[in-house]
């Protein structure tokens, strides 16, 4: 049966959209093993179905149309349990249950199996005889095969068939990644490359002086671009955001790719378009083949770049273009430049078939709080200017969507914007909770201090500056001073509030273009604290800027990334002590030594907190990395990024361990990661006993309207629940469960 296999497989494969590679699997399924029906059910999420989606062998008009709810009957069974099951004659199974005009009542054995795409089950394969028949082993073994095929296929970008699917049930449920909360309701407005790379003829030029002319002046026009995206959303963007205009317009000014393509041009005699898809080409295929996924996701920075300036060099012009007044980018992959085409009061909502949560695009998005789903596995034929329903917070798009679906979402999106509403109205008091403990909110911020001016005395403080993020917007390690106008502007503008600065936390996912590390494993090598130490000089410049940038507001703290042996707190705390006597003697001043403190961000850190105590003045978890390093997994791997619990009761576990045993040393403990932005994390946190919070400004308000409705004595109590439970999901429910009852719910979920 191998050849038979074989053969399906190739003809599946090669179908033109989903519709017609189901058919085709049915039918010479039904032929290869010689039964007289063979059927598909596929999982409904959003009906909590399984919908008869192809068949050969039951009535046609049922095909489409008919439905079995979760669990229910055989097909609900094989579906539950998550195995094959083989029956000899069902109509004496306890779960037989006919299907109304289908013709099922004359088939009597049967073999089903789920089929299943990392760990959900994405429908059910089954074939059917109408005799009494226990099917062989290698039968089994075949159709089991033939599910897991099809399981990668139904994981793959088809075409719609939008005629036979939009009959009397129209609405299409497609399941993706939440990748930016919110709900969002308008037509699709798809955007496809009018020209990428792989269509471009390698051409020669017969003017290499009106190639190079028409380069440079394309390069300007697409840096120009970039800034002005960038400047229009200056005042809306926080945290690292704007940092992603900075990546792109370093690529574009970035002497060796230019150069690259230059010579091309000059030497090869190639045209300008050509030149670039040589360039681009060869440096995609260079990060893709990186093992570490932060470096290989950076491919999709240089495709984009390069495809925004082949839009240009091929003449391709939108200035006529109409956009409608509200809409939803679709896109195989969305990329900055895509958005820099569309004007942002236009933009609802973001889905995308390629890209992932980390993704640049969905870092965007969520500081601009528009509503993104990633990873749509889905054709974009048949999807220009149809009616879209997105839910950021469930990751689903719901295409073509009956009134009644459209009329609850627009009551849930009516909801939202009135929490909304409520949360900006507060968003200038303090936060403290009801039974009067106060929590200090702190921001996560690295780059451009301005862009903060607009939520200044929304928090306490800076309780994490990036400080590697300068040093990778430049060619080379920044001098003394060039360091010290980073700093000076930074503690300037948030006088006399403490800024805590993360000294140079380079390698892992935040490499230097300058200063390579090519590791097997980045994140378990040469990054933090580890390379800061090896190269003394490079630690001791930029804690000499840190120092004297600090001299005038006196408002600097020191804080150590990836600690995980005293010997390094050691030796890192007589290199700041060596830099401030060193300062201190060439400004002809004195000033206090700063407060220095650790990241408690792998897991060996946690049992050192008894001896960090007494070479540092506070600690600082950093819940991103933890998470990581306790758990073993990799988010931005999309094979195992579902097994990124920020609940895992190991972490809960973790994080009580570290705030005890801060406080029984007397040690401040605070909080810079992901966990501490997010409404459930922040509750957890505070029921732990943290009081010290730092997050990104776009989720402040939120978290600061959260703490000020909830007494801490009921969140310490659903912790004391939660400390008890055996996985991330149950603890999730505890807290959900907790808000539904007193009315938060739409913090986590879509409405109010």
């Amino acid at each position: 049966m191998l050849s038979q296999l074989r053969h399906i497989v190739e003809q599946v494969g090669n179908a033109k959209n989903l519709t017609e590679a189901m058919d085709i699997l049915v039918c010479q399924t039904k032929l290869a093993m010689e039964v007289d029906c063979c059927s598909i059910y596929i999982t409904d999420e959003g009906a909590s179905q399984l919908n008869l989606i192809a068949s050969e062998g039951l009535a046609s008009q049922v095909v489409g149309f008919s439905h079995l709810k979760f669990g229910e009957g055989i097909i609900g069974l094989i579906h539950q349990k998550g195995e094959p099951l083989n029956i000899a004659n069902i109509t004496e199974h306890p779960n037989y249950k006919y299907l109304p005009r289908s013709g099922e009542e004359s088939f009597n054995s049967l073999l089903g199996t789920p089929i299943t795409h990392r760990r959900k089950a994405l429908g059910v394969l089954v074939v059917q005889q109408k005799g009494p028949r226990l099917f062989s082993e290698l039968e089994e073994s075949f159709l089991l095969t033939l599910a897991m095929h099809l399981a990668s296929v139904l994981d793959q970008p088809f075409s719609l068939d939008v005629e036979r699917l939009n009959q009397p049930r129209a609405s299409i449920y497609l399941q993706g990644s939440p990748a930016s909360p919110g709900i969002a309701i308008a037509d699709a407005y798809v955007v496809r490359s009018i020209m990428t790379l792989a269509e471009v003829v390698i051409e020669k030029s017969y003017s290499i002086s009106k190639e190079i002319l028409l380069f440079e002046i394309i390069v300007t026009k697409c840096i120009d671009e970039f800034s002005n995206l960038a400047l229009t959303l200056k005042e809306q963007v926080s945290k690292d955001a704007f940092l992603l205009f900075d990546i792109y317009s370093h690529i574009l000014k970035d002497k060796t790719f230019l150069n690259a393509i230059r010579v091309q041009i000059n030497e090869s005699h190639l045209s300008a378009a050509s030149a670039v898809k040589v360039v681009a080409e060869s440096y995609i295929k260079q990060f893709e083949a990186m093992s570490d996924p932060y470096l290989s996701q950076r491919s999709s920075d240089i495709r984009d770049v390069a495809q925004r300036l082949l839009y240009h060099l091929t003449y391709q012009v939108e200035d006529d273009l109409k956009l409608p007044d509200k809409l939803i980018l679709v896109a195989n992959e969305v990329t900055l430049s895509m958005l820099a085409s569309i004007p942002n009061e236009k933009l609802l909502g973001i889905v995308s078939v390629l890209g992932g949560i980390g993704s640049h695009v969905a870092i965007l998005a969520r500081t601009l709080g528009i509503p993104a789903v990633m990873g749509v596995q889905f054709s974009l034929d048949n999807i220009n200017q149809k009616s879209l329903i997105i839910d950021g917070y469930e990751g689903g798009v719901i295409l073509l969507p009956e009134p009644s679906l459209v009329s609850y979402y627009q009551s849930v999106l009516d909801e939202e914007n009135e929490l909304k509403k409520l949360v900006e109205s507060e968003q200038h008091e303090k936060a403290v909770t009801l039974d009067g403990h106060a929590v200090s909110i702190l921001l996560n911020t690295g780059l451009n201090a301005k862009q903060y001016g607009t939520v200044a005395g929304h928090f306490e403080g800076v309780g994490l500056y990036r400080s590697e993020l300068p040093f990778m917007l430049t060619d080379s390690f920044p001098t003394e001073q060039e360091q010290v106008q980073v700093y000076q502007q930074l503690l300037d503008q948030y006088a006399p509030l403490p800024v805590t600065m993360r000294t140079l936390d380079i390698g892992g996912d935040k490499p230097l273009s300058y200063f390579p590390i090519v590791e097997d494993n980045p994140f378990l090598g040469w990054r933090g604290i580890r390379f800061t130490l090896d190269h003394p000089e490079i630690f001791l410049v930029q804690v000499r800027a840190m120092l004297r940038a600090s001299v005038k507001h006196q408002n600097l703290r020191i804080m150590l990334p990836m600690v995980t042996s005293i010997e390094e707190v050691d030796e890192a705390n007589k290199l700041i002590t060596q830099a401030w006597n060193e300062v201190k003697f060439e400004l002809d001043c004195s000033f206090p030594m700063p407060e220095i403190g650790a990241m408690i961000e792998v897991p060996a850190a946690i049992f050192l907190i008894s001896a960090l105590a007494k070479k540092v003045d506070f600690i600082s978890v950093g819940s991103n990395d933890l998470i990581q390093y306790l758990l073993a997994v990799d988010r931005n791997n999309s094979r195992v990024a579902s097994l990124y619990d920020s609940y895992h009761p190991a972490v809960l576990q973790a994080l009580k361990i570290i705030i005890d045993s801060g406080k029984s040393f007397e040690l401040e403990v605070s909080i810079c990661g992901e966990l501490a932005g997010d409404p459930i994390g922040c509750l957890i946190l505070i029921g732990l006993g943290y009081n010290k919070l730092s997050m990104n400004s776009y989720n402040m308000g939120r978290i600061k309207y959260l703490i000020n409705a909830l007494p801490r004595y009921e969140l310490e109590y659903c912790v004391e629940l939660a400390l008890k439970a055996s996985s991330g999901k149950d603890i999730r429910a505890i807290f959900a469960d907790y808000l539904n009852v007193k009315g938060l719910g739409g913090f986590i979920r879509a409405g109010k």
